[in-house]
């Protein structure tokens, strides 16, 4: 693995990084972690990392106002002669990608597709900073703290602050390492969790109004119309919670189609329903999309395929 990608790397002189659509912590950790690593196996390397223009609002606290960040495709002003990727199971969910040829990606979805050239991919990691982290080791680079603060990122997105199913040894032992290296953790957490507009709040209370239950409460779906400025991870996280809920659902309304996100508190394999409708994603959390439908309409048919082939 390691060789692989020192070979990749030898010849290349302006690599791109890119990551999914709507990134969240993980996604970015990932692609600037593994521009250090890639400095540092080619120090005359042209890296930057390629980020979709909606990116989630708190990441623009951990984005950094230089050269290794593009904000864009648009603003993209050189032409790379190697493309590698992050924490993305689908080429179809980059950003950027026009599908052009990846020579390296680095993921742990269950559903990754393994369209790169050099796919290394554990789906056993909680986040894909922990896949970057194990290849950090295995070219037996340290740790630093730059690295150390974009390891951690994408542990707490992607394991709720420790809190989800996938948080095991190896995220707490990765964190501990980040830790002391001075990463603070609570800084990290105010950054990505207590930076919401007034309207952001307002606007979370009026889609929880919208929730309903179903399949004899072990469904619970809520609703966000286009009009509404909410975080579909908070509204999820906060709905779960219904002591009798085993799988809760946001449908977003977006311009083109509705987006789906799904959580699992038991057994139920969200990423396999997922991938009936346009998405995947994990055994837990998942996202898809439904095409050609409105909100009441989507709901129908999320409401209609639990009570078929779930519940």
């Amino acid at each position: 693995m390691k060789k692989n990608l020192q070979q990749i790397l030898k010849n290349a002189r302006r690599v791109l990084i890119l990551t999914h659509i709507d990134p969240d912590g993980d996604a970015l950790g990932s692609a600037y972690f593994l521009r250090e690593i890639m400095l540092k196996i080619n120090p005359r390397l042209q890296a930057a990392v390629l980020l979709d223009p909606k990116h989630r609002n708190e990441l623009n606290l951990f984005i950094k106002k230089d050269s290794s960040t593009i904000i864009g495709a648009r603003n993209l002003k050189f032409k790379p002669d190697l493309t590698v990727c992050v924490d993305a199971s689908d080429i179809e969910r980059l950003y950027g990608s026009q599908k052009q040829k990846i020579a390296v990606c680095v993921d742990h979805h269950v559903c990754n597709k393994r369209f790169a050239e050099l796919n290394i991919i554990d789906t056993r990691a909680a986040s894909c900073t922990l896949v970057v982290y194990d290849l950090l080791r295995a070219l037996k680079f340290k740790l630093t703290k730059t690295m150390a603060e974009n390891l951690y990122l994408g542990l707490v997105s992607d394991t709720g602050n420790f809190a989800f199913a996938n948080t095991d040894e190896r995220a707490f032992a990765a964190a501990l390492d980040c830790v002391r290296l001075g990463v603070n953790p609570n800084v990290v957490y105010n950054k990505l969790n207590e930076q919401l507009e007034h309207r952001e709040v307002s606007d979370f209370a009026k889609a929880l109004k919208s929730t309903t239950s179903h399949c004899g409460g072990k469904l619970i779906i809520s609703l966000v119309s286009r009009n509404l400025k909410v975080d579909n991870r908070f509204l999820i996280d906060f709905t779960r919670r219904d002591k009798h809920a085993e799988v809760a659902v946001v449908l977003i309304d977006k311009k083109d189609y509705i987006k789906l996100s799904l959580r699992a508190k038991g057994a139920i394999n969200v990423a396999d329903i997922a991938a009936r409708f346009n998405g995947g994603g994990h055994r837990k959390a998942a996202a898809g999309k439904i095409f050609d439908a409105t909100l009441t309409e989507a709901k129908k048919q999320i409401v209609g395929y639990f009570g078929k082939y779930v519940f």
